[in-house]
This record gives structure tokens, sequence and C-alpha cells, in this order.
């Protein structure tokens, strides 16, 4: 399990805004389903498993 950072996710909150997507958008690109990104979006989430944590992180790695 990866205990997620305020910096991850307000990476993940200034990426999803920059690119004006949806939750539903993003479970799309991302492959996390849409409720557990709105959990971690909205701090109701405090750890990941580490697949869903590559998934994102690797997103937000990703050059547009």
């Amino acid at each position: 399990m990866k205990v997620l950072t305020d910096n991850f996710r307000n990476a993940l909150i200034v990426k999803q805004a920059k690119e004006h997507l949806t939750y539903k958008e993003l479970s799309k690109i991302t492959g996390v389903n849409r409720v557990t990104l709105s959990n971690i979006i909205n701090g109701k989430t405090e750890t990941l498993q580490e697949k869903t944590f590559d998934k994102l992180n690797d997103w937000l790695l990703k050059e547009e």
C-alpha cells in the first residue's frame, strides 16, 4: 500500500483541471475506477494499492 501525500493529490487535481477532465474521462485515460478517483481527489482515502498508484503516477508523468 502507498500512502498518498498532499503533493500527489494536488498534482492530480491540477492536471485534471488543466485538461478539463471529468472523473469519467480521467478513469478511461488512467484505468482507475471513477469512484476511487473521486475518493482520492476529495481526500476520502489515504492509501492506495501500488498498482493504482502506479497508473496515476504514470499519467502524471506523461508529457502532453
